[in-house]
């Protein structure tokens, strides 16, 4: 699965929570140089998180950031009463539980600085998150927990330097590392915990679906693809990102998105097939309008059917071959090869891959012949279980609603390059084939994007509905929720009967919706042979664990 806030502070906790159970402190004054570096880098590291959050140092009622601060000072201190650091030595400390701690920490900072371009501006919905008060609370209490991990480790340092000057400075780092540890615990009562969901967005660069990929890796690369066409709708939102999406680019993009839309509905209809009846329902329920969805993508990649992008136009009607004169003249030139955007790639992989969760690794979306489903619980077991499956297949619909809010802004932007050969609303004068497309023509293709925003949100909830059966995590849900009223503050995004939940947390799931959540359902079978599928488908209609202080002597 791919990288959140969440599980990368875990992990930070968890290697911490290592070193002060199970790791003695070095006897060496050079590794116990290179320890005192590394908590001194796990410490800047906390500071910068903090800085993210718009905590700073101050004089005036001082907060974790001045203690942080204050700490990182008695470090230096410390590290320069030891010896010079070894690369020899610090090769050694290289892979140690707090140098991944150290790694972890630092990783943090890599991914909410993915959320924005090299210029500092956002480029995605998310990155606007940390403007809220809760989610600044959730980084302030991460970064507090290891704080207090870094401060054992401070203390156990201390207890085994020979150095009285070096001890006495460490015992200063653990001081103000409790009292960081202190005050940001205080802001526990008002975090977001939907933060922990906080993603990495890879880079935009596509990654094509392979048949050498495994099936088990499938919904990773789902995940990753939905980040990156994310990102490219909130670029072409505010008109950043290049190259921009051209028409050819849109009405392609759309045809894919519903191939995508149609092959989730078939798959949570497939896996309804080995659920009970009332998680059955609720699935073919949600499975049915992500169908509805499709169907709207499909009848706005129609209305591009007559319309031609001239700065790209990849996309056209059939063209008569020219004259012999026309050509021996000059006159006549070929349509020029452009490539196709970046996000067109990551759309026909995104499609291809939930195929291929369906009918296996061999097909794709030009193969012929109808294909043959994989057996249910193998899909299941490959998707992480009932949960896992439901949670992929949400961010696919979530993801096709902020395409189409982005779409509109798109034919704007390239309204003067659009022309047609539709002959029912050709002007009188026009002398050529082609026209430029009418203002009213351009505004029925924008206005149709309207109607594919209400599919894919009606699909996203009924998605949703289902986690009490399936034990589905809403917690993408809820950071969904605030980022996309940021696109229609007039639409908000959750169910309104799931608007309590986002105000108390995720709910407790049933036994059956636990069971669901199992990724242990396949029982061993023989996945059958996919033939392939025809195109003309689409027409179809808990608070963290804290270290313990250790009881033995470290020497």
């Amino acid at each position: 699965m791919p990288t959140t806030l969440g599980e990368l502070s875990e992990t930070a906790n968890r290697n911490l929570r290592e070193v002060i159970s199970n790791t003695l402190m070095p006897d060496d004054a050079r590794e116990q140089s290179v320890v005192v570096r590394q908590l001194a880098d796990l410490v800047r590291h906390l500071q910068t998180t903090l800085e993210s959050a718009g905590e700073r140092p101050r004089r005036a009622n001082p907060g974790p950031a001045t203690h942080l601060a204050t700490a990182q000072s008695a470090l230096r201190r410390a590290a320069g009463r030891l010896p010079t650091l070894d690369d020899e030595i610090a090769a050694l400390h290289h892979d140690t539980p707090l140098a991944r701690a150290v790694q972890a920490t630092a990783a943090v900072q890599d991914l909410i600085a993915s959320h924005r371009g090299r210029d500092g501006n956002p480029v995605t919905p998310y990155a606007l998150a940390f403007t809220e008060r809760p989610a600044r609370a959730y980084l302030v209490h991460r970064s507090a927990e290891l704080a207090w991990g870094a401060a054992r480790v401070a203390q156990a340092l201390a207890e085994t330097v020979t150095s009285d000057a070096t001890a006495a400075q460490l015992y200063v780092t653990r001081g103000c590392l409790d009292h960081a540890s202190v005050f940001g615990r205080a802001a526990d009562g008002a975090r977001n915990r939907a933060i922990e969901v906080f993603p990495l967005v890879p880079p935009l660069d596509p990654r094509p679906a392979l048949p050498t990929d495994t099936t088990a890796g499938i919904s990773a690369h789902l995940a990753d693809d939905c980040e990156r066409l994310s990102r490219t709708a909130f670029e072409a939102l505010h008109g950043r990102g290049e190259p921009g999406l051209s028409g050819s680019d849109v009405q392609q993009l759309a045809r894919w998105r519903a191939m995508s839309d149609l092959l989730s509905g078939r798959t949570l209809l497939h896996a309804a097939s080995c659920t009970d009846p009332h998680t059955a329902e609720a699935l073919r329920e949600a499975a049915g309008r992500l169908r509805t969805a499709a169907q709207a993508w499909q009848q706005t990649a129609a209305r591009w059917h007559r319309v031609v992008d001239l700065s790209d136009p990849r996309v056209h009607p059939k063209l008569p071959l020219p004259s012999y004169d026309l050509a021996r003249s000059g006159q006549f030139a070929r349509m020029p090869r452009t490539p196709p955007h970046p996000a067109l790639i990551t759309a026909h992989a995104h499609a291809t891959r939930i195929g291929q969760l369906l009918y296996g690794m061999a097909w794709n979306p030009e193969t012929m012949g109808r294909p043959v489903q994989r057996d249910a619980r193998e899909v299941l077991a490959d998707a992480g279980g009932l949960a896992g499956l439901t949670q992929t297949l949400y961010r696919v619909a979530a993801t096709g609603w902020q395409l189409a809010a982005a779409m509109p802004v798109v034919v704007r932007r390239i309204e003067s390059t659009l022309v047609t050969d539709n002959i029912d609303h050709r002007p009188s004068e026009a002398v050529h084939r082609f026209y430029p497309l009418p203002r009213h023509q351009t505004g029925r293709l924008a206005e149709r994007y309207e109607h594919v925003m209400g599919a894919e949100q009606a699909a996203a909830a009924g998605i949703l509905r289902t986690a009490p059966h399936t034990g589905m995590d809403t917690a993408r849900a809820r950071l969904d929720s605030a980022a996309h009223r940021r696109i229609r503050s007039d639409q908000p995004w959750l169910p309104i009967d799931m608007t309590a939940e986002q105000q108390s947390g995720t709910t407790q799931p049933s036994a059956r919706a636990a069971r669901s959540r199992s990724t242990t359902v396949a029982a061993p079978s023989r996945r059958p042979t996919a033939e392939g599928a025809s195109p003309s488908w689409l027409r179809e209609s808990g608070a963290p664990q804290q270290p313990q202080r250790s009881q033995g002597r470290r020497t």
